[in-house]
C-alpha cells in the first residue's frame, strides 16, 4: 500500500478523498519490544505526517497494575527515557500496557487536547486508556465504542520498504533453487512452547514439503529462537541456507529475506511476524506452535471474559474488571489462524506449502479514516 506523504499545509487530503486537520506533531511511544515497535511505526507510516520518537525505559513500578499508576510517569525511567515536555503533541501512539500510563499523563498535561492511540491487547483491554484502541480480533477483548478491530495489526512493511531492501544488498538467496520457500522462526510465549523436537519436525515437514514443489528452503530465525532450536533447526534441514538472529550483529537483513522469498511459511505465535508475512503479498503459510496448558491466571481471566458477556450482577462486575484493566483475557491464536485461511490472507500448514498470494489489505484504511475523524473532531471542540 503506498504510504500518503507529510505535507506542510493544516489540511490533507486523506484516503477516503476528505480533508482532515494534519497534526502539527505526532509522538510516537517506543519501548524495548521490537513487534511493538513496527507496529507502531507501520501505523505512523500509513498516517504520513511529521512525528518524532520518545524513546521510553521502565523502572520495577511498571509491574504495577495501569488503573494503580493512572495517567502518571511512575513507571518511567525518567533519566534513561526521552524526554517528554512541551510542545505536545496533538496525537499520541503507542503500544502495550506499560506504554498507557505515560499516553494517559501526556494529554493530561495537554489540557486534553492530545489524542492518543494504543495498540495492542493489554492496552486496548482499558476502555479509560485511549480515546481510539486498536487491536486483534483474537485478543477477545470487551467492545466498547474506543475500540477497532483488526485481523491482523498494522505494519512497516510494505512494496517501499521492499523496494529499499532489494536494491541495499546482494540477493541473500542467490543459490537458493526457485521457488524460494523462507521459513520465519520465531519462540516460546507464556502461550506456546517451542522446543528442539518440535521445532526439528517443523524444519523436516517444511524442507520435505519445499522439495515437493523443486525448490529451495531458507530458514531465519528471530531474537526469541532458543540456541537449542537454532541447532534443531540445522540438524533437521542441513541443506537448507540458514540465517541465525545475533544480538551482536548490528545488521538485520530480515527485510531482504522478505523481499526475495517465493513463499512464506510462519511459526503462528506473533501478530507481528505473520501481519509483516501478509504484508509482502507472497503466498503464506501459518505453522502454529504447540500451545501450553493455560495458567490459573489465565484460565480466570477466560472465566472472567466469558461471564462479561452476560447480563446481572456478576456480567457487570466481569465486565468492570476486564474492561478496567485489571485483568486482560488471554490471546486465542487459532482463532486468529482461521481468521486468515477465511479473508484469503494464508493457510494453516498441513505438509503442504500454500502458493496462492493473499488477497489485498484494506484494514489500515478504516484505522486512518477513524484517527482523521477523531482528530477533526478535536479541533472543531476545541475553543
Amino acid at each position: 500500500m503506498a504510504n500518503a506523504k507529510p505535507t506542510p499545509d493544516s489540511l490533507r487530503t486523506s484516503a477516503t478523498g476528505e480533508c482532515a486537520a494534519a497534526p502539527s506533531e505526532v509522538w510516537l511511544l517506543l519501548d524495548d519490544r521490537p513487534g511493538h515497535r513496527t507496529q507502531v511505526r507501520g501505523l505512523a507510516r500509513e498516517l504520513g505526517w511529521p512525528s518524532a520518537e520518545k524513546l521510553l525505559e521502565f523502572n520495577r513500578l511498571n509491574r504495577l497494575p495501569n488503573p494503580l499508576l493512572g495517567a502518571s510517569l511512575k513507571s518511567l525511567e525518567r533519566a534513561a527515557s526521552d524526554v517528554l515536555a512541551p510542545p505536545w503533541p496533538k496525537l499520541v501512539l503507542g503500544m502495550g500496557r506499560r506504554v498507557a500510563p505515560i499516553a494517559r499523563w501526556i494529554k493530561r498535561q495537554s489540557g486534553g487536547r492530545t489524542r492518543v492511540v494504543l495498540l495492542g491487547r493489554k492496552a486496548a483491554n482499558d476502555a479509560n486508556a485511549a480515546d481510539l484502541a486498536i487491536s486483534c480480533a483474537h485478543f477477545g477483548l470487551v467492545r466498547h465504542s474506543r475500540l477497532l478491530e483488526l485481523t491482523l495489526p498494522p505494519t512497516q512493511v510494505d512494496d517501499a520498504a521492499l523496494a529499499t531492501a532489494r536494491r541495499a544488498r546482494a540477493d541473500l538467496l542467490a543459490d537458493v533453487a526457485r521457488p524460494r520457500v523462507v521459513l520465519l522462526i520465531g519462540g516460546p510465549t507464556a502461550q506456546h512452547r517451542l522446543d528442539a523436537g518440535f521445532a526439528g519436525e517443523l524444519a523436516r515437514q517444511v524442507a520435505a514439503a519445499t522439495a515437493a514443489l523443486g525448490g529451495g528452503l531458507a530458514i531465519v530465525t528471530s531474537r526469541r529462537t532458543p540456541e537449542a532450536v537454532v541447532d534443531a533447526l540445522r540438524a533437521a534441514a542441513p541443506d537448507a541456507h540458514l540465517h541465525e538472529w545475533r544480538a551482536d550483529r548490528d545488521d538485520n537483513p530480515y527485510l531482504s529475506y522478505l523481499a526475495h522469498a517465493d513463499l512464506l511459511a510462519v511459526t503462528g505465535e506473533s501478530e507481528s511476524m505473520l501481519a509483516e508475512a501478509a504484508a509482502t503479498g507472497l503466498p503464506l503459510t501459518v505453522c502454529p506452535l504447540e500451545a501450553r496448558a493455560p495458567t490459573t491466571k489465565a484460565r480466570l481471566a477466560g472465566w472472567l471474559r466469558r461471564r462479561a458477556e452476560g447480563a446481572g450482577p456478576i456480567g457487570r462486575s466481569a465486565r468492570a474488571v476486564v474492561a478496567g484493566g485489571w485483568m486482560t483475557p488471554p490471546r486465542d491464536l487459532a482463532v486468529l489462524h482461521l481468521r486468515l485461511e477465511a479473508e484469503g490472507l494464508g493457510r494453516i500448514f498441513d505438509g503442504h506449502l500454500n502458493e496462492t498470494p493473499p488477497k489485498p489489505r484494506r484494514e489500515i484504511r478504516a484505522v486512518i479514516a477513524r484517527i482523521e475523524s477523531m482528530l477533526r473532531e478535536g479541533a472543531e471542540a476545541a475553543p
